[in-house]
């Protein structure tokens, strides 16, 4: 490969969202665990806040990455 060449793969960016994402998941699950009904709603409430933040920031960077490949 020259380098002129661009036909190569494209790499994303190195990001900390999929760990985010992760943890709102695993905070999430652990609230289906417990009894106690305040802490299920309250695990839940938080595990699914931290999800849809991390998705929605990952999901940001993948656009900003997108639109900012070169030609």
């Amino acid at each position: 490969m020259s380098d002129g060449d661009h036909t190569g793969f494209h790499l994303p960016t190195p990001s900390s969202h999929p760990i985010v994402a992760s943890l709102g998941v695993a905070l999430t699950l652990v609230g289906l665990v417990p009894s106690a009904t305040l802490w299920r709603l309250a695990l839940i409430s938080i595990g699914s806040m931290i999800l849809l933040i991390g998705v929605w920031l990952w999901v940001g960077d993948a656009i900003d990455d997108y639109r900012n490949l070169p030609d």
